[in-house]
């Protein structure tokens, strides 16, 4: 995995992580861990072999051990764990434009609102149409989600 690769992974992990109801003071960690990542000039994986992970602005045992997770596996059990009340699925939301975390998080725990799929279900059945966005908010996010849904 590239540092790019990771950092867009704790990006989205952080999102996840706030969507889900998870504290967004203690989320940024993860952003800032990213913007370091990225920014170093020397490839993270070469970092983790040499047990220096630690070595990287803000990253302590628990994210150490977050990161290693992600980096042999793809995910992290800070992920699983939050997977067990919340699909991660509901990332994807963020991935419209227009529609940001703040947003996601509103539709998930107001109208369930899980996924790019029950985003498009809940628009069809109008059962957004009475919660402050407007018809062609809607519509735009329909047209996005159908296409991202295409899009695989």
């Amino acid at each position: 995995m590239t540092n790019k690769e990771l950092a867009d992974h704790l990006r989205r992990l952080q999102a996840y992580l706030v969507i889900a109801g998870y504290d967004e003071v203690h989320a940024r960690r993860y952003s800032h861990i990213a913007h370091e990542i990225e920014s170093m000039g020397e490839p993270v994986e070469q970092i983790r072999r040499e047990g220096r992970l630690r070595e990287i602005p803000g990253v302590g045992p628990g994210i150490a051990g977050y990161i290693k997770e992600i980096l042999a596996t793809g995910k992290c059990s800070k992920q699983e764990d939050w997977e067990k009340t919340v699909p991660f699925s509901v990332v994807e939301l963020i991935d419209i434009p227009g529609l940001g975390v703040t947003t996601a998080h509103h539709l998930l725990h107001s109208h369930g609102v899980f996924s790019l799929q029950a985003l498009i279900v809940a628009i069809d059945g109008g059962l957004l149409q009475d919660s402050g966005f407007s018809d062609t908010t809607l519509r735009a996010w329909r047209s996005a989600a159908v296409e991202l849904t295409e899009a695989g």
